[in-house]
């Protein structure tokens, strides 16, 4: 990736995390980037383009730092609670803003599908990045389920944290999925 590509999606990526994507216009983009506008545009020829990417390289990192949490662990359930370790030292940062995906969903919804499709497609990865790890321990169908579960508790952490002040959401959600996979072992028994 060239400098001036990664300087252009840095500076999106920093810009709409802390304002939204509305309230960022490409001009500031370029100006606080220190590219030219016509760089701008050979990258990325719209807005969207540009808010796609920025989707997709925070996409790959979160899935890149959830696995590298996950790794340290060989036990399924051990791998399951660093993820939501990862999510509570992310609320504890002073970095945390929220999900970029929640909000580009919510401030696209009805205008820019490619958007909405980038961030539904990252919410399919984060649920079957832990479907793969409680894989390991139960059968497929309850996998899946107990992904949607354990992805909705930490979503709704999220804009706990976000909306609430509340930097011990990610504890509460693993209480909660900790009741869930218990719930389900003991039926699986």
């Amino acid at each position: 990736m060239s400098e001036k590509k990664k300087a252009l999606i840095e500076t999106a990526t920093r810009l709409f995390s802390r304002f939204g994507f509305h309230a960022v216009g490409i001009d500031r983009i370029i100006a606080e980037s220190r590219v030219a506008k016509m760089t701008m545009y050979k990258h990325f020829p719209s807005k969207s383009r540009l808010v796609v990417e920025v989707l997709n390289e925070q996409g790959a990192a979160l899935t890149a730092g959830l696995a590298a949490a996950a790794a340290a662990h060989s036990d399924a359930l051990e791998k399951l609670h660093a993820i939501f370790q990862w999510h509570d030292t992310w609320f504890h940062s002073e970095a945390f803003t929220g999900s970029m995906f929640i909000h580009a969903a919510a401030e696209f919804h009805a205008e820019e599908n490619e958007i909405l499709a980038t961030s539904a497609a990252q919410r399919h990865a984060f649920v079957h990045q832990i479907e793969r790890i409680l894989g390991e321990r139960f059968d497929a169908e309850t996998a899946e389920r107990l992904a949607r579960r354990c992805a909705l508790l930490l979503d709704g952490a999220t804009l706990a944290r976000q909306l609430s002040g509340r930097v011990d959401a990610a504890r509460d959600a693993w209480e909660m999925a900790q009741a869930l996979i218990e719930n389900e072992r003991v039926h699986c028994a």
